[in-house]
């Protein structure tokens, strides 16, 4: 799904535009990157890289997609593992948390300045909304099917799940000005989703087998 303004071009070039991209946006941020350092870096000029993109937030939308096709790809190769679905549902709450870590800290926007990118990201960001919400009910059903799980409507369930994933992960920009997770944030919020996907579990446990 990455934007480029010509069809066809050459995959591995693309590649490493975003590659290169991603890693000048991990540095510096969004806001103060600009497409001539990219240009610089790729050591082209900055008219070859417009053929590309046609301005630096649709390729920063192209490094989020980048990002957000290896963390399904990740989820994905979990869940072929066979796993127990309680340790698909936590290894679910690790591999996230440390995609929207690499998420927000790609950008290092301020507040308000997310407030403004977010429309150009809000498809990407609803397709990624969807997907959770199919890998997450796709656990539950496995854990409905081994008889672990006791659930009478698994996608509303893995919708409930995800939402207060999500409210969970606001607290760590509660009176923050800067998108940026620093480790000890991070550390925190993992402790905090661990506690509460062990409840979670246990609420939806079919105890009737054990």
């Amino acid at each position: 799904m990455v934007y480029i303004t010509h069809s066809g071009e050459n995959l591995s070039k693309i590649n490493q535009i975003l590659k290169v991209a991603q890693k000048r946006f991990g540095l510096y941020g969004l806001q103060k990157t600009t497409m001539q350092e990219i240009a610089f870096d790729l050591g082209i000029s900055k008219a070859s890289l417009y053929y590309y993109f046609p301005d630096k937030e649709h390729l920063f939308k192209a490094v989020v997609e980048m990002e957000q096709d290896v963390f399904i790809q990740l989820i994905d190769d979990t869940l072929k593992e066979n796993y127990d679905p309680i340790d698909m549902l936590k290894k679910f709450v690790k591999i996230r948390l440390d995609y929207f870590k690499t998420f927000f800290n790609l950008s290092r926007l301020r507040l308000e300045e997310f407030k403004m990118v977010r429309p150009l990201l809000s498809d990407t960001l609803h397709q990624l909304r969807q997907k959770e919400a199919e890998i997450v009910e796709l656990i539950l059903l496995q854990g409905v099917e081994r008889k672990k799980f006791s659930i009478s409507n698994t996608r509303e369930t893995a919708i409930l799940f995800l939402e207060l994933l999500r409210g969970l992960r606001g607290l760590i920009f509660q009176n923050k000005e800067l998108m940026y997770v620093e480790q000890e944030e991070y550390d925190m919020l993992y402790t905090k989703l661990n506690l509460f996907t062990d409840i979670f579990i246990k609420g939806i446990m079919n105890y009737e087998t054990k």
